[in-house]
């Protein structure tokens, strides 16, 4: 009978494997509803304009000093006399703008004059517009000696 049992079982086990079929169990103890495709349409559009209005009441806002901030390569930084202080990556969900903003915040924060980009990628969708999916910008942040100081010197 254990032998019986075993074969049975094991022909069950090459029958499911080999039809490929596959189980789903919904564990929801409610009914499922049916909605018709304009309502879903209008709550598609109802959760994207909210999405909106969350990103746009999230936008980071410049610290002052962040303006002064400035963009340079790594030859030119170094030719100045700057010092690295390290690098800084920036993972934003929202526009590209918004994530300059929060990398010059950063720089201000470590006290940094200038900033040399090293990597920048931007989620866009399918006809090449930018989306608000995620921007990530990568810096190295410097530190310059001041103009002022090397004039008196």
């Amino acid at each position: 009978m254990k032998k019986q049992f075993k074969s049975i079982l094991l022909l069950l086990g090459v029958l499911f494997s080999a039809t490929g079929c596959q189980y789903f169990y919904d564990g929801r103890n409610e009914s499922l509803m049916v909605v018709p495709a304009a309502e879903w349409a209008e709550l598609h559009q109802f959760k994207k304009e909210q999405r909106a209005r969350q990103i746009a009441a999230a936008r980071p806002t410049p610290v002052e000093g962040a303006e002064a901030i400035s963009f340079t390569n790594m030859s030119d930084a170094y030719l100045a006399g700057c010092r690295s202080l390290g690098v800084v990556e920036v993972h934003h969900n929202g526009s590209y703008d918004d994530a300059m903003v929060l990398m010059r915040n950063q720089a201000v924060e470590l006290e940094a004059s200038v900033i040399v980009p090293l990597d920048v990628f931007q989620n866009t969708t399918e006809i090449g517009q930018p989306g608000p999916e995620m921007t990530y910008i990568k810096g190295r942040m410097l530190r310059c000696p001041d103009k002022k100081t090397e004039e008196e010197a």
